[in-house]
């Protein structure tokens, strides 16, 4: 199946693409974003990691979300304050 994903967060994902990725059925954000880090030969920290919100469409998302074919995914930063 395939997937298309957008990186808000250029300045912390370096070389990981947006765009189209073919991912295995049942292919959750968590192992989306891990197939985009080996992609680009990386390895997020926790920390980077934590500081994620996630988008499918236009709803809000978690890192075990699983995806369907045609899912477009938003990688956002994480603004905490009130």
């Amino acid at each position: 199946m395939t997937v298309t994903i957008k990186f808000s967060v250029r300045e912390l994902v370096g070389d990981m693409r947006d765009g189209a990725y073919d991912v295995p059925e049942g292919t959750t954000i968590s192992g989306l974003l891990g197939i985009a880090q080996k992609e680009a030969g990386m390895v997020l920290s926790e920390e980077v990691k934590n500081s994620f919100v996630f988008l499918v469409g236009s709803i809000p998302a978690q890192w075990e979300t699983v995806l369907n074919d045609g899912d477009k995914v938003r990688v956002l930063y994480k603004i905490l304050g009130g």
